[in-house]
């Protein structure tokens, strides 16, 4: 995954998304990595566990405070590509996993990069279709 879109910031526009204080989407399980720019400007590597078109849970190996915001990108597989999805997401919770120095963390979307809501609602709309 190229981290140039992530890196270079600023160049996406972004609209806002639906709020909501409730779960009202369907989740997926998934996996892939997912980058995370952080508060000081690098960005790192994470691991995405489940995905909606509200929010995704992923793996870390620090925590975040809940309320606190980040951009994300990441790679949905589509049959002949790849879409980059481009998203900024607030953190809900913060859990430990285990004793492995890890951490589950679900995020809501705030805002997504235009286009990007349109993209990751096609690929979550196909996945039901797979497992529905």
């Amino acid at each position: 995954m190229d981290e140039d879109e992530i890196e270079e910031g600023g160049k996406e526009e972004y609209v806002e998304a639906p709020a909501s204080e409730q779960r009202i989407h369907e989740r997926f399980r998934v996996s892939f990595k997912v980058l995370i720019r952080l508060s000081n400007g690098e960005v790192a590597h994470a691991h995405a566990v489940d995905l909606s078109m509200g929010g995704i849970y992923i793996e870390y190996g620090a925590p975040a405070d809940p309320g606190v915001e980040f951009e994300m990108a990441f790679d949905l597989p589509f049959t002949d590509e790849f879409k980059r999805i481009l998203v900024k997401a607030k953190v809900v919770r913060t859990v430990v996993i285990g004793s492995r120095n890890l951490f589950g963390m679900a995020f809501v979307f705030t805002e997504f990069a235009q286009s990007t809501d349109e993209a990751l609602g096609k690929y979550l709309q196909l996945r039901g279709l797979r497992t529905g």
